[in-house]
């Protein structure tokens, strides 16, 4: 007899890691191989390059910074101190930066390459302008339209006075001023 012959349809020759032979050890041992050829591949073959991803990049893309930022919080054991992290955690405190100056009527940003030192000077400058030989007194709506900046910020703090504060600080020449000043020109 020189092979092994099956009356039943069904009836096969055993395989080598057959599951049914095995009781199903041979599914978890090519499971097994696979994924070491794969992790072999894996390392072997190098990951494509990613794009440079700075801080104003994220800024930029909110969907992307908001993808890493999850990503971050859900891993930070091991995504902490990854240059994507600290872009995206620095492009939030960018982007939320914005929307204070908006929120509050001031210019946007300061021109691009501009440092701290060379936006307080500029400010300075254009203040010194501004009060060139002009005496206002700050009980004046004109006081508080030739000075924005300084309005919101006296806006802002006008919200957390009494009413007999207010009187005191001005607050009423100051919104007269910002009412002003969203009038539409004709």
């Amino acid at each position: 007899m020189t092979g092994r012959r099956c009356a039943v349809p069904r009836c096969r020759a055993p395989r080598l890691l057959d599951p049914d032979l095995l009781g199903g050890l041979g599914l978890l041992l090519w499971t097994l191989a696979f994924l070491a050829l794969s992790a072999a591949l894996g390392v072997a073959q190098p990951l494509p390059p990613q794009e440079r991803r700075t801080v104003s990049w994220y800024a930029a893309n909110p969907w992307a910074l908001e993808a890493v930022t999850r990503a971050c919080r859900d891993d930070p054991g091991r995504l902490r101190g990854t240059p994507d992290c600290v872009n995206a955690d620095q492009a939030r405190i960018v982007v939320a930066e914005r929307e204070a100056r908006a929120r509050a009527g001031m210019r946007p940003e300061p021109p691009a390459g501009a440092t701290p030192d060379a936006e307080r000077a500029r400010q300075a400058e254009a203040e010194a302008r501004r009060n060139q030989g002009d005496l206002t007194s700050p009980t004046s709506p004109r006081y508080w339209a030739a000075r924005p900046m300084e309005r919101a910020q006296q806006l802002a703090h006008c919200g957390r006075l009494t009413a007999e504060q207010q009187a005191r600080f001005y607050c009423d020449a100051a919104r007269a001023a910002e009412a002003a000043a969203r009038r539409p020109r004709s």
